[in-house]
């Protein structure tokens, strides 16, 4: 019995997307949160040129968002190998306090304090990495532990109250001082986005570090020490997060036993939507750089326009959530059409 086919039904599937297509999704993907901060630039250029896009404005974002953009750095390192860090806002704050700590209460040489914290920050991104693959706890719940643990020791040595007296000219202007005209923490931010992104593509680590992200298993089967590169994050992860705690607490001048928390959501932001940036769906240090300078700069010129305050969380959470979508909708399109 010969049974005919009806009409129209030699493909109910979507067609793929053309070459042509899927190449311009995926440029609008790569270099949209790049348009975005041009066109954010440009929008806020035109309705307040006087302020927005004056040297003062422009290098008051690029420093008030160092410290930030330095945490997310380090925070970038974690998430490209597939763990999280919810501890670096403690971390932080342990850093702040302590280093404000010892040069007014101790009266210690501000050089070595900023040593030492360097080296606290280290020893709890150890203790995380080993919590994390040593004793294989999730990273969310070691991490969160370890921030519990630290904001507690911080209480119990602050008890509650912001260090301000007794800190030495000499550990202010750490955090202060101006080269060439430009505030030293700039610098700071620079200097550690360099190194990171050298360590990223041109070394040994780098490459296991992305090849860990990529695939587990995998880079285990080859040979890579896993356990030992992921610990290795953790540790730069802490550094660095203990680092901006002593540059924040050099700039104000004082120390607050609650400084970090504001830092760890934005530095999760910045590096989502740095993936989302240049390499879709990969994390790497120069898109958490543009992340956190994309925010910074639309929040900034909301305030200079008037808006009230909570607007720049709200353009935050927008930015972050259109660049995500965007990627993860390319990523499907892709793959339905394999």
């Amino acid at each position: 019995m010969l049974i005919k086919s009806p009409p129209n039904s030699r493909d109910t599937s979507s067609p793929p997307l053309s070459k042509n297509a899927t190449h311009w999704a995926s440029g609008l993907t790569t270099w949209g949160p790049i348009f975005a901060f041009v066109v954010i630039v440009l929008v806020f250029g035109a309705l307040s040129p006087d302020v927005f896009l004056s040297r003062g404005n422009l290098l008051s974002i690029l420093n008030d968002q160092a410290v930030l953009a330095i945490m997310a750095s380090g925070m970038t390192v974690v998430l490209l190998t597939g763990e999280f860090d919810l501890s670096i806002g403690a971390t932080m704050t342990t850093g702040a306090v302590l280093s404000a700590g010892l040069v007014s209460r101790a009266h210690m040489n501000p050089a070595l304090v900023i040593f030492l914290v360097l080296v606290m920050g280290g020893l709890i991104g150890l203790i995380n990495g080993y919590l994390v693959t040593r004793f294989r706890i999730p990273a969310l719940i070691a991490t969160l532990a370890v921030a519990s643990i630290l904001d507690g020791l911080v209480l119990a040595y602050t008890e509650g109250k912001v260090i301000f007296e007794g800190i030495p000219q000499e550990f202010i202007d750490f955090g202060r001082v101006n080269v060439f005209s430009i505030q030293v923490p700039i610098f700071y931010m620079m200097m550690v986005a360099v190194a990171l992104w050298a360590m990223l593509k041109y070394t040994v680590a780098g490459r296991y570090l992305y090849a860990i992200g990529g695939n587990r298993n995998a880079a285990r089967m080859s040979g890579i020490r896993v356990n030992r590169y992921i610990i290795l994050a953790f540790v730069v992860a802490g550094v660095c997060a203990a680092f901006g705690g002593v540059i924040q607490a050099s700039r104000n001048g004082s120390a607050q036993p609650s400084l970090g928390a504001s830092f760890l959501l934005p530095s999760f932001a910045a590096a989502f939507l740095g993936s989302a940036t240049l390499r879709r769906g990969e994390f790497h240090i120069v898109g958490t750089i543009i992340g956190v300078y994309l925010i910074a700069t639309g929040a900034s010129g909301f305030f200079i326009l008037g808006a009230p305050y909570w607007v720049q969380y709200v353009f935050s959470g927008v930015i972050l959530i259109i660049a995500t979508a965007s990627s993860g909708l390319l990523t499907s399109h892709r793959s339905d059409n394999k």
